[in-house]
């Protein structure tokens, strides 16, 4: 037999790097203290148009609202870097975005940065930091160390040295607890005090810490005292909580529509404690479709800044890999550990809920899909952040009773093993999976092994071992020995690498998968495909010279009834940001080419494959004051070659030429013009086509602070003219389309955000219809 059994894949292992966005390319700096610089980095390897506007997003993990740094840009790399004293020990949570040259805002991660952002660790402060440098000295004026205080009498106070000059100009922390309180305490002069509406009885620890504007510890007071009487009503809870309201009204192609969604999102903690809610309710929902409603809860148990125990229900979703769990919902509940030494997860519920078919007198018109219930459990052994071993095992079946009118209920299992190593403080990453799966395409009925085995021609070492693997899953509820079952398992490996030395990010991936591979936790994967994937990103001279290499070779169509075909791509690209006021310039060039053998004369199903695609990109832009104005020109330029030498009506070219100017005046206005034109031309003689499209831009918003104390109003209006002309097989269409945008943006400290949107599109002559879109959206933190 070709290929090994599950229990070879248990002991397997590999090697890995890190995915990265195809706009920006970030990695997460290792654990900083307390105290110290946050140096974070964004890179804008691959893209060819400028980025406008990139801002950083960030709070503590447990906090509601997110706070905002725009940063700085360095060439091809954008960069904020904050002081962590204004911080706690704990999770950073951060998230990246950015606007392209038409204003439309991106973000990194890409899918719902929010609930799903980067994390940095913040440690505790060293008390060795401080060494060899004298603190001030803080007097603590009340409680006094120890004491015994009833409820009502508890009131925190702190004098600052006389000596200090301007205590307003200092940042202050106090943590009760665990809980930090800072934003209730009170300041007068060199006097710090807090007295809290409530608290818990017993043993309370508290820190009180003095920064600089820079974020440097200038002193710190740590203490302790009791509470005595019963427990208070809030106990020392803190919470955090954020509530939405979305509408769209719109008309479509005629068809008129109105979509509304709502949600809640809670962050609770006390003490150890962390509770975590989500609500999301939309229109959408219905009977006959895959749950659009959401509704999630996890508690936490921390042990420390890193390591915890959770609970987790409703709807959820897990990372272990794209080759097993990679984002899929299920609506369940798990439970997990994450510690020094060990990991753990548990994920258990259904991934597709049932959702009846259609029959006509016992005649199925339509197959309905059967409720499918899914299993997911992985131990990791860590030691520390070094190094991590996990075993994998993802399990979904469908359950036949849940509806009278489908097709073959379906199984799915996937074991296997990964690995992960972080050496040299982040400098190399290594990560691997090695999975295999077995899949039934029809779980109806039994039969015997003995059946099963002569379908597939095994020899007898090769049955002998699929039997006690296959009975060993059957007995454990994982799979049903039925006639769908395919006892072979297919195979999927992914190892990666990454290593970040001298200014250099060279990133290495070799995956191979099994056109039969089947995983129910991401039904997304591509399967089907062998090779290797390289990429390096290289800074020079300052961060002003970047050059981006890549180099891609993997075949795909591995399957023996298919062609397999050879696929290359080789490319990459050099940039040139000056640090004096001069134009950025970049270059880029790319190839790939497909390759097969298929002879046409001898098959009808089959196409043969001999075409290459080479793409080269110019672009530049520039910076530069005139009048007062602010302003940035940019310029792209982009052509895209395709070649086949077998089928000429596959053959085709396309060119772009991007045109833009922003400008921000003294006042707070900003003006977008941008202009495109792009020809294209597919085919040869006779049948060829082509289309040539002008499109015109104008954008323009304007920012009102403090219209209403606190506030922030920004409207905003943008208008694009697009002039289309086609030529399909010599007759001609030319019309024209118009969409209008406007809409406005409304902040306020304390009441939220509210956002209206409206667009308008108007067709021309190629459709009758006018499309509108009205939306609007609030917002509120609490």
């Amino acid at each position: 037999m070709k290929k090994n059994f599950f229990f070879l894949i248990l002991f397997a292992f590999a090697v890995l790097g890190k995915a990265q966005s195809d706009q920006l390319h970030h990695i997460i700096p290792p654990a900083v203290l307390l105290g110290e610089r946050i140096h974070l980095e964004v890179t804008n390897y691959n893209n060819r148009l400028p980025l406008d506007n990139v801002a950083l997003f960030y709070h503590m993990e447990g906090e509601a609202a997110f706070r905002s740094l725009a940063m700085k840009k360095q060439g091809f790399t954008f960069v904020a870097d904050f002081s962590s004293a204004g911080l706690h020990p704990g999770n950073l949570e951060y998230y990246f975005a950015y606007q392209d040259v038409n204003g439309t805002v991106h973000y990194l991660p890409q899918a719902d940065p929010q609930n799903h952002p980067f994390r940095l660790q913040i440690m505790p402060a060293k008390r060795s930091g401080t060494a060899g440098r004298k603190l001030m000295d803080i007097l603590l004026l009340s409680p006094q160390t120890n004491q015994l205080l009833s409820p009502d009498e508890v009131v925190i106070a702190f004098s600052i040295p006389l000596s200090v000059a301007h205590p307003e100009k200092l940042r202050y922390k106090l943590i009760i607890s665990g809980v930090d309180v800072t934003r209730l305490i009170s300041r007068d002069g060199h006097l710090i005090s807090f007295a809290p509406p409530s608290i818990r009885s017993g043993l309370h620890n508290a820190e009180f810490s003095v920064y600089n504007a820079l974020g440097k510890l200038l002193g710190k007071k740590d203490f302790s005292f009791r509470v005595s009487g019963g427990p208070s009503v809030k106990k020392g809870f803190n919470s955090a909580t954020s509530i939405f309201l979305d509408n769209r009204s719109q008309n479509l192609a005629g068809q008129s529509a109105n979509y509304f969604r709502g949600g809640l999102r809670f962050n609770g903690s006390y003490k150890k404690f962390d509770l975590l809610a989500n609500i999301l309710i939309s229109s959408e929902e219905a009977y006959n479709r895959q749950p659009i409603n959401r509704y999630s809860l996890r508690l936490r148990y921390n042990f420390s800044e890193r390591y915890n125990l959770y609970l987790k229900g409703g709807d959820f979703s897990t990372y272990y890999g794209p080759l097993t769990f990679y984002g899929k919902r299920i609506r369940g509940f798990g439970l997990g550990l994450y510690s020094k030494y060990f990991n753990f997860d548990f994920s258990m519920g259904n991934s597709n809920r049932a959702v009846e078919g259609k029959a006509i007198a016992d005649s199925i018109t339509q197959y309905g899909t059967y409720q499918q219930k899914f299993i997911a459990i992985r131990p990791q052994f860590n030691y520390g952040k070094y190094f991590g071993w996990a075993l994998d095992l993802i399990n979904s079946k469908d359950d036949p009773g849940s509806i009278k009118y489908g097709g073959n209920p379906k199984e799915a299992l996937v074991l296997g093993t990964a690995l992960r190593m972080n050496l040299d403080n982040n400098r190399i990453l290594l990560k691997g999976s090695f999975q295999g799966s077995i899949k039934n395409e029809d779980a109806t009925g039994k039969i015997d092994f003995d059946s099963l085995a002569a379908r597939y021609d095994l020899s007898q070492s090769d049955r002998d071992q699929a039997e006690q693997f296959v009975n060993l899953m059957e007995k454990s509820g994982f799979l049903t020995l039925s006639q769908g079952l395919a006892p072979i398992p297919s195979l999927a490996m992914q190892f990666e690498a990454q290593f970040n030395y001298f200014n250099n990010s060279l990133h290495a991936t070799y995956k191979n998968i099994d056109p039969e591979f089947t995983t129910p936790g991401n039904p997304y994967l591509l399967k089907d495909i062998r090779g290797l994937f390289v990429t390096d990103n290289i800074r020079l001279l300052n961060n002003q010279v970047f050059f981006n290499l890549y180099y891609n070779s993997f075949a795909n169509n591995l399957n023996g009834d298919k062609a397999k075909t050879d696929n290359t791509e080789l490319g990459g690209s050099i940039s040139y940001f000056p640090l004096s006021n001069l134009p950025s310039l970049s270059l880029s060039y790319g190839n790939q080419e497909r390759l097969n053998n298929v002879d046409t004369a001898a098959t009808s199903y089959l196409m043969a494959e001999d075409n290459r695609i080479q793409r080269f990109g110019l672009s530049s832009s520039y910076n530069f004051k005139l009048v007062h104005v602010r302003n940035t020109l940019s310029f792209g330029a982009s052509k895209f070659i395709r070649d086949d030498a077998f089928y000429p009506a596959n053959r085709s070219d396309f060119t772009l030429y991007n045109l833009g100017l922003r400008n921000r005046f003294t006042f707070p206005l900003t003006l977008r013009l941008n202009y495109a034109k792009s020809n294209s031309g597919f085919g040869e003689g006779d049948l060829q086509s082509s289309s040539d499209i002008q499109k015109y831009f104008l954008g323009m918003d304007y920012t009102l602070r403090n219209l209403i104390p606190r506030s922030t109003f920004k409207p905003y209006l943008q208008i694009s003219y697009q002039k289309i002309s086609k030529t399909t097989v010599g007759v001609s269409d030319d019309y024209n389309r118009l969409n209008y945008t406007s809409g406005f943006y409304f902040h306020h400290a304390f009441y939220g955000n509210i956002s209206l949107r409206f667009d308008y599109i108007d067709y021309g002559k190629q459709f009758k219809t006018k499309d509108h879109i009205l939306s609007v959206r609030y917002e509120v933190n609490f």
